[in-house]
C-alpha cells in the first residue's frame, strides 16, 4: 500500500467516524431532552392499591434506609413485602424487626432455598409477585431509597401513558474513583445507542430497555405474560422481561426517576467489575460474535478518530479536521450524559478508561463461562 492510498483510506475512515459521532451526539441530546421531559408528572396521591416488592439477600447495610424510605411515602394506598433471599447476614432480623413494628405496612416472606432452573433474583421477583393481589407491582431494589413521591409519580407516569411496565434511571450514586471508572457505562451504552423516546410509541421488542432497581408493573399485564417465570435463568432479566412483555403487546415506558429515587450499587472498583462482568457479556446474547464486533466498534470509532488526529496533524489532509470532529462528538456526548446523569465531573476525560474496563469486563466472563465455570455474586454462582 503505497502512502496516496493510505491517505485516501484515512480521509474515507475519517468521514465515516464524524458522521456515526454526529448522530451518536445527536441521539444523546434527543434522550437527554426525554429524560428531562419524563420526569415532570405530578405525583399521585391516592388511586389504585400498590406493593412495594423488595428483593433482599445480605442487605444489612442497605435494607434499614429503603424500608424508611417507603414507609415515608406520600400516596396513601400502598404496603410492602419484602424477600429475605436467605441471607447470611442481619437482614432477615432487620426485616423482621420492621414487620413487628409496622404489621399493617409491611410483610416478611423468607426463602427456603433456591430451587433448580432458577437464578437468585428471578426467583425471589416471581415468589413477591405471587404474595402481592395488588393492582400494581413496584419492584425495587433494597439499595434504592425513595423520595416521598416515588410512588406517586411512577403510578402518575403510568396512568398518563397507561403503561404497562414503567422503568428507568435512578441517580446512581458513586462514592470512589474505582465507581466512576465503571459504572457510568450503564448509562452512555444505551443513551448512544438506544432512542429512549421511543420505546413506548414502537411496538419492536427490539426497541426495550429496563432498569432492574425499579420495576412498576401493571399487575394484570404483569401476570398475563407469566412474570418472570419467561427470565428464570438470565442474568438480565430486567432487558429480557421488558422485551417479552412489548413481543406480548404490552407498553414500556422509560423515565428519569432521578427526581425521586437514588441507588448505589457498589461500593469500590473491585465489586464494579464483578457486576458488569456479570451483566454487560449476558447482554450481549453470550454471543462472541457480537461481543467481538462491539469491541471492534469501540476500538475503530471511539479510539480510532483521536489515533487519527494524531496522524495527520502534520499534514494538509481535511482528514484531520474530520477526526478532531468525531472525537469531539464522542467526548461532549460523554459530557451531555454527566450533565444529565450529575456524574462526576472528570467522566468524560476518562471515557476510553470505562470503555477499557466494560470490554475487560465482559471478556472475562466470556472467558469463564466459556470453560464451564461461573461467576459468583452475592455467595451464589451464575453462568
Amino acid at each position: 500500500m503505497n502512502a496516496a492510498t493510505f491517505m485516501h483510506g484515512l480521509y474515507v475512515f475519517s468521514i465515516i467516524s464524524f458522521v456515526i459521532s454526529a448522530y451518536v451526539l445527536l441521539l444523546t441530546l434527543c434522550n437527554n431532552a426525554w429524560l428531562r421531559f419524563s420526569a415532570r408528572q405530578k405525583p399521585a396521591q391516592t388511586g389504585p392499591r400498590i406493593n412495594v416488592l423488595i428483593p433482599a439477600r445480605n442487605e444489612e447495610q442497605n435494607i434499614v434506609t429503603c424500608l424508611n424510605s417507603m414507609l415515608a411515602q406520600e400516596y396513601d394506598n400502598y404496603s410492602i413485602i419484602v424477600y429475605d433471599d436467605d441471607s447470611t447476614d442481619a437482614t432477615g432480623q432487620i426485616l423482621d424487626d420492621y414487620a413487628a413494628r409496622y404489621p399493617d405496612k409491611v410483610r416478611v416472606i423468607h426463602g427456603k432455598g433456591l430451587p433448580a432452573g432458577w437464578y437468585g433474583k428471578p426467583h425471589a421477583m416471581q415468589c413477591l409477585s405471587e404474595a402481592s393481589d395488588a393492582d400494581y407491582l413496584f419492584f425495587v431494589d433494597a439499595d434504592t431509597t425513595h423520595k416521598p413521591d416515588s410512588i406517586g409519580r411512577f403510578l402518575a407516569v403510568a396512568q398518563r401513558y397507561d403503561a404497562d411496565l414503567v422503568t428507568g434511571y435512578a441517580w446512581q450514586a458513586i462514592g470512589s474513583f474505582g465507581e466512576a471508572i465503571v459504572v457510568p457505562s450503564i448509562y452512555i451504552l444505551n443513551m448512544i445507542a438506544m432512542p429512549l423516546w421511543l420505546i413506548h410509541r414502537t411496538k419492536a421488542p427490539g426497541f426495550s430497555h429496563a432498569i432492574g432497581q425499579i420495576m412498576f408493573f401493571k399487575a394484570s399485564k404483569y401476570r398475563e405474560i407469566g412474570g418472570y417465570t419467561l427470565v428464570k435463568q438470565q442474568v438480565t432479566e430486567d432487558v429480557r422481561i421488558a422485551r417479552e412483555l412489548k413481543k406480548q403487546g404490552g407498553k414500556v415506558v422509560f423515565i428519569d426517576a432521578k427526581p425521586s429515587v437514588t441507588c448505589r450499587m457498589y461500593s469500590d472498583y473491585k465489586s464494579s467489575m464483578k457486576g458488569v462482568s456479570k451483566n454487560i457479556f449476558d447482554y450481549f446474547n453470550k454471543n462472541t460474535v457480537l461481543l467481538s464486533l462491539a469491541t471492534v466498534a469501540a476500538v475503530l470509532f471511539l479510539f480510532g478518530p483521536l489515533a487519527g488526529v494524531i496522524i495527520t496533524f502534520a499534514t494538509n489532509s481535511v482528514a484531520k479536521f474530520f477526526f478532531l470532529g468525531a472525537f469531539l462528538g464522542v467526548f461532549l456526548a460523554w459530557v451531555a450524559v454527566t450533565v444529565q446523569r450529575r456524574l462526576p465531573w472528570y467522566v468524560p476525560f476518562v471515557f476510553p478508561v470505562i470503555f477499557v474496563n466494560d470490554l475487560s469486563g465482559a471478556w472475562y466472563a466470556r472467558r469463564v463461562i466459556s470453560k464451564g465455570n461461573a461467576i459468583e455474586w452475592k455467595g451464589r454462582f451464575v453462568k
